[in-house]
């Protein structure tokens, strides 16, 4: 075998396994057709706020989550997920507040320009984990019942090629089951950028709500969010995310007005696709 004939050979075997790999990382990511993707996290947080004129206090939260999804075509994937806020503040009966999750997303591209569609429905039972009802200190009345939500996102994005694709994304969540009908909204702009063993991603994310009973008629927050993937194999990602506060709305409840310093975010997780 000549020179020239080893380098077409080598050249062969590198684009083949380039042509293999998946991102598993990115906002349009779904498992092929029979595939399952796993993604585990664990996240730590912590939010400082005060009430305006009386007091001021920190919150800390760790929450771990699995969600596994199949892809029923190369386009279209179900999933299904579990996650638990663990008690760190002492304010539950017991350290189990679990929610559930079930959902679908469909994704489609016209030439370089991609779209995804994904629907989700989430439930959580205070009544089971919380044990009987009670009274948080500032006065509002924990429900007992079935919490229950319905969520969709939009997303688009343009595939500039060499791994790079900027993108946007809508997401509204709607609690259908409590007399307060809280309406959750937010939209992100970010990047993604994909290099075979590594991808990384940015954005900057406006939330708001807005309560017809609880709370403040229209809350906002301004975040920026980060995530760092490394691939210890072409299926398995290894990352490192994060979310920090830039600003936010002063809330006003039961005629306390409560103001956040500080808030973030820092997990881990690895995703697995089978």
């Amino acid at each position: 075998m000549n020179y020239k004939t080893m380098l077409m050979a080598s050249a062969a075997v590198l684009f083949a396994s380039q042509a293999m790999a998946q991102d598993l990382t990115g906002a349009f990511s779904v498992p092929g057709k029979g595939q399952i993707m796993s993604d585990t996290s664990v996240a730590m947080g912590r939010q400082k706020y005060e009430v305006k004129g009386a007091w001021s206090e920190a919150y800390d939260s760790l929450v771990a989550g699995e969600v596994l999804e199949y892809g029923i075509t190369d386009k279209f994937s179900v999933n299904a997920g579990i996650s638990n806020t663990f008690d760190v503040e002492g304010e539950y009966n017991n350290d189990h507040n679990f929610t559930y999750n079930v959902g679908a997303k469909y994704n489609t591209r016209f030439n370089d320009v991609l779209f995804q569609v994904a629907g989700r429905y989430n439930t959580l039972d205070p009544k089971s984990w919380y044990g009987k009802k009670e009274r948080a200190k500032y006065g509002l009345e924990l429900n007992d019942r079935w919490t229950k939500s319905l969520g969709l996102d939009l997303k688009a994005g343009l595939d500039l090629g060499n791994g790079i694709t900027p993108y946007i994304v809508y997401s509204i969540d709607s609690e259908i089951d409590q007399a307060d009908r809280a309406l959750f909204q937010s939209v992100s702009l970010g990047i993604h950028k994909y290099a075979g063993k590594w991808a990384l991603d940015g954005a900057v994310r406006y939330d708001w709500e807005k309560h017809n009973k609880w709370g403040a008629k229209n809350d906002t927050a301004t975040w920026l969010d980060a995530e760092a993937d490394y691939y210890l194999k072409d299926n398995v990602a290894l990352g490192v995310y994060g979310s920090y506060l830039l600003d936010a709305h002063d809330q006003k409840v039961n005629g306390w007005t409560y103001h956040v310093n500080r808030a973030h975010e820092v997990g881990l997780r690895v995703k697995v696709l089978f």
